[in-house]
């Protein structure tokens, strides 16, 4: 019996000991490890060094900026500046769509949140800070860091298709006779372009890939229709930022409709060739270069150089008012989210 009533004293003691640890646990803030402070620190130098390449570029070309002699036509401008918000808040949901696809998805405003931080990557050399940018809210999830990067890999590959898709299609507006004799030849890049989506032939490259990274599950489970109507999302939202640009084009210069698919092939092949570019942070310089290549074609030489500058402008301030868009909302989230998770206390 006594030992009875000593047992049940110890559980009653363990009960009241653990309610307390509880209520010090619910009070208290969490405290910070190690690995939290490790990845702020390398948050704010990710952050010093977007800003700082950014800096860097209107820093060179600020005289050029100043010296802008130019009329804008605003009403078009604001209206080239919404289909660039369109089209950003597309790839975003394309991002999310790959992933859902891929058995590797999160909620979609948090998907939609990762992939807006991560467009600061792009203004730091090298590919691999956007994907650096993404990886944390699918980690916390349980998504493995390989799909999430095959997922990217695959993305940045259908946003190349769509673009070179776009730039083809254009070829056909050229706005002189030398492409004449080559119009057997685009047609065949755009036969093959679809040869090349199928995911049989995309899957071979990722099982080579699979193998040096001693993995077995890097292919995606997509079939071949599944990835023309991933292509073709890529395409029609090519179409909506090619507008975007003609439009902005328009605003500086005015152009007939006719070069309107020209125009937004050169904006797509300057972004090719700025995916390729790989330690050009956001293909600073080699974009500018393609567009003025392109649009001395139609217009004088001043104005393909302004609007190169101007549509640095036009995408770099769109993009921040977006990623700043949804930190606040992203801030307004969490802060609604500690309150509910404050402990309420009753009145005695």
């Amino acid at each position: 019996m006594e030992d009875k009533e000593i047992s049940e004293n110890n559980t009653q003691e363990e009960i009241k000991n653990t309610e307390t640890e509880d209520t010090v646990n619910t009070s208290s803030p969490k405290k910070k490890t190690k690995k939290d402070r490790i990845l702020q620190i390398v948050k704010i130098v990710f952050l010093v060094a977007v800003f700082a390449f950014m800096g860097r570029y209107f820093y060179r070309n600020w005289d050029d900026i100043k010296n802008l002699d130019m009329k804008l036509n605003w009403g078009i401008f604001a209206g080239s500046m919404l289909l660039y918000f369109a089209y950003k808040l597309m790839l975003a949901g394309l991002w999310h769509y790959i992933t859902y696809l891929y058995n590797a998805s999160i909620r979609l405003p948090d998907a939609i949140t990762a992939y807006l931080y991560s467009i600061l990557g792009k203004y730091i050399p090298g590919k691999v800070f956007m994907l650096a940018a993404r990886i944390p809210p699918y980690k916390e999830k349980g998504v493995p860091i390989r799909k999430v990067t095959v997922a990217f890999l695959l993305e940045n590959v259908c946003t190349l298709l769509g673009a070179g898709f776009l730039f083809l299609v254009s070829l056909f507006f050229f706005p002189n006779d030398l492409l004449k004799d080559y119009m057997f030849a685009v047609v065949l890049f755009v036969i093959l372009f679809f040869i090349c989506i199928n995911p049989k032939i995309i899957n071979f490259f990722l099982r080579i890939v699979g193998r040096l990274m001693k993995k077995d599950d890097m292919e995606i489970p997509f079939s071949y229709l599944q990835m023309i109507k991933v292509v073709l999302l890529f395409i029609c939202n090519w179409i909506i930022v090619g507008t975007g640009f003609y439009m902005l084009t328009c605003s500086i210069y005015p152009l007939p409709v006719s070069q309107w698919l020209y125009v937004g092939g050169i904006y797509g092949l300057s972004a090719i060739i700025g995916i390729i570019s790989l330690f050009a942070p956001s293909g600073i310089g080699v974009r500018e270069g393609i567009l003025i290549l392109g649009l001395n074609l139609i217009m004088p030489n001043e104005y393909s150089v302004i609007i190169s500058i101007v549509s640095r402008l036009w995408a770099t301030i769109a993009e921040l008012i977006l990623i700043l868009g949804a930190f606040i909302i992203n801030t307004v989230k969490k802060h609604k989210k500690k309150e509910k998770e404050k402990p309420q206390f009753s009145e005695l």
